[in-house]
This record gives structure tokens, C-alpha cells and sequence, in this order.
């Protein structure tokens, strides 16, 4: 009797032991297959992901879901998008660690805050069309595109940890207030356009980039940025000091153009630019200096303002022509001149006038240096059709440079919504811009 309630219990027991051990076997699976069909639009059908620790496919939130979370999953194969989920005011998923593809955020009316505190590696993030939030969490470590707009963001947070990126776009974020970031590398373009008019972009950890386009931005620092492959341009802006003392070359256009409020340069260390330099029409730039050892400019020379002094000293070519107009009485052409008549302006043309002089000179494709026409007259004012031939090399430019990837811009409150890859070049904004001022 002894013996069968022994062999019981043992039986009991070993039962209990395979029971238990089902059910913790049964508690995570480690991949679950997403229907290609599937859409989550209750917290009901995130649930069911509740024992997945890795998804497979694309997952879409939408719907009337008012809050959601992804509380066990660590990683998705795939995409996250949560779309015109105009219910939801928040949303977490603080264990998810990897995205192979996109995290798309948009067109949420009401969300105010999106936590993803744990994510380190995404291919892409889109953050666009989402007028209540205010905060966004994560702990990026990797990612290719960043692309934030038309957000109550007032900062953007959660890339503390980023060290490279692809692109980095952000624009139309009317609260926007400061953008810091350790990046150090931007592969293809940095681009920051039509957010608050007091933004301060800090990104003193950069060394090299491919194309930095700044608009509407009123401070910016830079520490350690030594080389632009492509275009830097400064259009629009509140910035009064462009301080880029370590930056010495920029492998095509290098624009200035309706800084107001713009007092000083500061490229001490500027040594060669592959394309245009055009610095127009920044009101209270009177003496344009800090370029002092600029020695080439592969393109054409293009300024246009109020200043009394351009000091070029160190500039020994440039390879386009040179348009160079000031209203100032006090401005002297004569370094220019000099220049030219020694051959270091190889374009076609070369116009130098302040106001109260000018001098042309048209020189002739087969023998630049040998035959020119001179001419000088007064004028108080430059014209319509005098700019526009200013600007006609910027147009040829933008044709033969290189392009890059950037976003469409416009001044409205609406959103800018465009794939990264569709984005347009910066050159083609710059010119679009100074033809606005024709």
C-alpha cells in the first residue's frame, strides 16, 4: 500500500515538474510571422504579440486606439508604422531594441508622447505631421535617415548616442527650440529649414559632411567640422557670428544669401572651394572678411550687398567669372582689378562696380586674357536685370554639381512630406530662393 502511494506521488510530482516547464517554455516564443494584411487598431490585437520576442513583417497601428504599447517584443523584422490614429495620445514600446526597417510616426493629431526607450538601431525614422507631441524617447545608436516635420517637438531628442547617419532632415517644426547632437559623420545631407525662428543647432562633434543646408536657424556651432564635400549653405537665417575655424575645404557651392542679421565670417581656416562663392545680400554684413586664406575658388565669384570691404587677400584663382556689386560708395574694386589683369579670373566675364562706378569686362572664348572690352559707368542702384545676370552662374552650377539628397521646403504650417530618397538637392533650393529675390 506504501509502495503505490509512493509510485503516486513520484508520478505526481514528475507531472508537475513537465507542467511547469510547458508552461515556461510556452510564455515567449522567439518569432512570430506577421500577416502581410494585418493592422492593429485596439491594444487587443497587440496583445497578441504579447509572447513574441522577435516580429516578422511590417506592423501597422491605426484606428481608434487611444493608447498602445508593444510591451515584450525586442526586435521587429520589418517596419513600424503607426498611421492616422487620430485617438491616440500615447504610445510605448520600451523593450523593442531593433527595426531592420522604417519607424514611421504620422498624421497622429493627438499623440503627445512616443516612448521608445530601449531602441538602438533603425534603418529609417519618420516623424512627420504630429502637432501635440512633445516628447519623444529612445537610445539610438544607428540609424541611416532622420526625418522630423511639421512636430510640437521643442527639442530633438533621443540621437544622444548617434555617431553617423545617412540624412538628417528637419523642418517646419514651428516650436522648435534647440537641436544637439554627437554625430559625427553625415554621409549625405544635414539639412534644418522653416522651424522656430530662435533654434540653436549645436553640432560640434562633426567632422565631415557631404551637404549642410541651414534656414531659418538663429545660432550655430560647429567645433570640429573640417571638410564639406559637396554644397554649404547658410540661407535666411538670424545668426549674427559664422564661426568655422577648422573648416578648410567645401567641395562645391559655398552660399551666404539673406543672413539679416549676419555680422562677422569666421573661416580662418578656408582654403579651397570647388564650386561658387555667393554671398548676397546680408544687410549688415559691411565688411566681409574672415576668409583671409582662401586661395581658390573653382566656380564663379558672386556678391551683392551694402558691404564697404571684401578681403580676399590669399585668392589666387578663381575659375568662373567674378560679379561683384556693392551700394556702398566706399568699396574699391582695385584688388579685384588686379586679378583679373593678371590673369586669376578665367571666366568669361568680370563686373566689379560700388555705387558709384563700374567696370565690365567680356572676354572672348578663344583668347580670354588677350582681347577685352572695358567699360565703367555710374550707377546708384543696381536693376532687375543686372541681378539676374548675377545669378545666371548660380543656375549652371546647380545644373553640373553634384546632387543631394535634401527635403522640399515651404513656409506654410503644412507638413513636408516626401520620401528620402525623392528628396531635392540643396543647389536646386538655393537657386529657386535667390530667383524668389529677382
Amino acid at each position: 500500500m506504501q509502495l503505490h502511494s509512493l509510485i503516486a506521488s513520484s508520478a505526481l510530482l514528475i507531472s508537475s515538474a513537465l507542467a511547469a516547464t510547458s508552461s515556461t517554455s510556452g510564455t515567449l516564443s522567439s518569432s512570430c510571422t506577421i500577416s502581410s494584411h494585418a493592422t492593429a487598431t485596439a491594444q487587443s490585437d497587440l496583445d497578441k504579440y504579447s509572447r513574441c520576442e522577435t516580429l516578422v513583417g511590417n506592423l501597422t497601428i491605426g484606428g481608434g486606439l487611444k493608447t498602445g504599447s508593444l510591451a515584450t517584443v525586442k526586435e521587429i523584422k520589418g517596419s513600424l508604422t503607426i498611421f492616422n490614429a487620430t485617438n491616440l495620445t500615447s504610445f510605448a514600446a520600451d523593450s523593442l531594441q531593433s527595426i531592420t526597417d522604417s519607424l514611421n510616426l504620422q498624421s497622429l493629431t493627438i499623440l503627445t508622447s512616443a516612448s521608445f526607450g530601449s531602441l538602438q538601431s533603425v534603418d529609417s525614422i519618420n516623424l512627420i505631421t504630429l502637432p501635440a507631441i512633445s516628447t519623444f524617447t529612445s537610445n539610438i545608436k544607428s540609424a541611416n535617415n532622420i526625418y522630423i516635420s511639421d512636430t510640437a517637438l521643442q527639442s530633438v531628442d533621443g540621437f544622444s548616442v548617434l555617431k553617423k547617419v545617412n540624412v538628417f532632415n528637419v523642418n517646419n517644426n514651428k516650436r522648435l527650440t534647440s537641436i544637439k547632437s554627437p554625430v559625427e559623420t553625415v554621409t549625405d545631407s544635414l539639412q534644418f529649414s522653416f522651424n522656430g525662428n530662435q533654434t540653436k543647432i549645436t553640432f560640434d562633434d562633426l567632422v565631415w559632411a557631404n551637404n549642410i543646408s541651414l534656414t531659418d536657424v538663429h545660432s550655430v556651432s560647429f567645433a570640429s567640422l573640417r571638410k564639406i564635400n559637396s554644397s554649404l549653405g547658410f540661407i535666411n537665417n538670424s545668426i549674427s557670428n559664422l564661426n568655422f575655424t577648422k573648416l578648410n575645404t567645401i567641395g562645391q557651392t559655398f552660399s551666404i544669401v539673406s543672413n539679416d542679421y549676419l555680422k562677422n565670417l569666421s573661416f580662418s581656416n578656408l582654403s579651397t572651394i570647388g564650386g561658387a562663392l555667393v554671398i548676397a545680400n546680408n544687410t549688415g554684413l559691411q565688411k566681409i572678411s574672415g576668409l583671409d586664406n582662401l586661395t581658390a575658388i573653382g566656380g564663379t565669384l558672386q556678391v551683392v550687398g551694402n558691404f564697404t570691404a571684401l578681403n580676399l587677400d590669399s585668392l589666387k584663382s578663381i575659375k568662373g567669372g567674378a560679379d561683384v556689386e556693392s551700394k556702398s560708395n566706399n568699396f574699391s574694386c582695385n584688388a579685384l582689378k588686379a586679378l583679373q589683369k593678371k590673369g586669376g579670373i578665367k571666366g568669361e566675364s568680370f563686373v566689379c562696380k560700388n555705387g558709384a562706378t563700374s567696370t565690365s569686362v567680356k572676354l572672348s572664348s578663344t583668347s580670354k586674357h588677350q582681347s577685352s572690352q572695358t567699360s565703367s559707368r555710374a550707377s546708384k542702384s543696381s536693376s532687375k536685370a543686372e541681378e539676374k545676370n548675377l545669378f545666371s552662374d548660380v543656375k549652371a552650377v546647380s545644373a553640373s554639381g553634384a546632387s543631394s539628397s535634401s527635403s522640399k521646403s515651404s513656409t506654410g504650417n503644412a507638413a513636408i512630406v516626401a520620401p528620402i530618397g525623392q528628396i531635392t538637392s540643396f543647389i536646386g533650393l538655393l537657386t529657386v530662393f535667390i530667383m524668389s529675390l529677382i
